[in-house]
């Protein structure tokens, strides 16, 4: 009995080390959205680098070693074309849409903390009041952030696996004793490109390729997040519409009448915001992806007899349209919400307030509604609209180039 006591004191390592512990460990209640997404982003340097520890200096070191890198493949494709060379930057440009996410967030950084720091404060503020309404509402879409971010992720880390192992067994030897050893990127390596100088190249370009990739899904999955975010608020913002008027209180009507416009409008400020910090890149994310689309569909036509590698084509092919479907969708969804705002202030009881207040709510009714939009460029609505006139584009594109091979 005492030797079983002592079992039984201390837990099981796989209890210390379940995916429950380690998701709570992503959780930071400073940040109750994005706290999972800014760790990703502090684990790669880009969120509160601190450039005093060893540590902060490395991370940003292998972050100009990371883009040098990339930069060095542009340069030879520049200096000296080669249609490989090209074809590998179009086939894997999501990668390289990580360089630019990642410069980008480093430009704007001052501005997107302002963003994020807004987020906290507001979601701290509103589950501190323990009103059963606004938990309900933020931890509905805290939930369905986490769903779709850990999705993402998972998603992520198998393409990279395929990818990364693709090479390998595409490599081989051809009856007249030439040698074919593929590779993922072809930036500058002081290595020969036949083993065993091959594989020191392909070590490097393994580890910057996952270097890019957690840019690419930190940068892309806290864009969901704080989308998730902005439509949640906004359904919050109908809550505060719809209660606006106490029939028994014509001062507190007044005062939860300028409450909400108060609220939408620093809301729809740091929507503006937002916008401007995703806008280009998003615009540049559209033209690239567009391309890589119609590219890798030749690339899986042209596949014959070889299905480890038409598996993982596809797998590639999936992942780049989820990663834009998340974007549209979640975008989409804050320009369906917003026109719901205007319309939840006749929601309220206005025809039991006086003629004054009745005034007032036809104000924030009109106050109110603005639809809320984010744009890749100046011209690009994000909806599912765009998102199927990219896909025709990408068709477009594939057709192009299957006509001229």
């Amino acid at each position: 009995i005492p030797v079983f006591q002592s079992v039984q004191k201390f837990p099981k390592m796989s209890d210390k080390c379940s995916i429950g512990n380690v998701l709570k460990f992503l959780e930071d209640p400073e940040y109750p959205s994005v706290g999972p997404h800014l760790k990703l982003l502090g684990f790669t340097g880009l969120w509160h680098p601190n450039r005093q520890t060893l540590i902060g200096r490395f991370k940003q070191i292998l972050f100009y070693v990371t883009i040098t890198f990339f930069f060095s493949q542009y340069i030879k494709c520049f200096i000296k074309f080669n249609a490989d060379s090209l074809k590998l930057i179009l086939q894997y440009a999501p990668f390289h849409m990580g360089i630019v996410k990642s410069c980008f967030f480093q430009k704007d950084y001052k501005n997107w903390e302002l963003v994020i720091d807004y987020m906290s404060s507001v979601e701290r503020k509103q589950l501190a009041k323990n009103d059963k309404k606004h938990d309900d509402i933020i931890h509905e879409y805290i939930k369905r952030n986490r769903k779709v971010s850990y999705f993402f992720w998972a998603l992520a880390f198998f393409s990279n696996f395929s990818i990364f192992t693709e090479p390998y067994q595409k490599n081989q030897i051809n009856e007249n004793g030439t040698s074919i050893y593929l590779k993922i990127f072809d930036g500058y390596t002081p290595f020969d490109n036949e083993p065993p100088g091959y594989y020191f190249s392909m070590l490097i370009q393994t580890v910057l390729g996952h270097i890019v990739s957690a840019y690419v899904v930190g940068w892309d999955t806290l864009v969901v997040s704080i989308m998730i975010f902005f439509t949640g608020q906004l359904k919050i913002t109908c809550m505060y519409c719809r209660l606006a008027i106490d029939a028994l209180n014509s001062t507190r009507s007044h005062e939860n009448i300028a409450k909400c416009h108060r609220f939408y409008t620093t809301l729809v400020e740091y929507t503006h915001l937002f916008n401007a910090l995703i806008s280009p890149v998003m615009f540049m994310y559209l033209v690239v992806i567009s391309i890589n689309l119609g590219v890798c569909i030749v690339q899986i036509v042209e596949i014959h007899d070889d299905i480890t590698t038409l598996v993982s084509s596809i797998l590639f092919v999936i992942a780049c349209l989820i990663q834009l479907l998340l974007f549209y969708w979640f975008a989409n969804e804050v320009t369906v919400e917003s026109t719901f705002v205007s319309y939840s202030t006749f929601e309220s009881d206005w025809p039991q307030a006086n003629k004054k207040l009745q005034k007032e709510v036809a104000l924030l009714g009109l106050t109110t509604k603005k639809i809320l939009v984010f744009r890749a460029g100046p011209f690009n609505q994000m909806s599912l609209t765009t998102f199927i006139a990219i896909l025709r584009a990408s068709y477009s594109f594939y057709t192009l180039l299957n006509s001229t091979n």
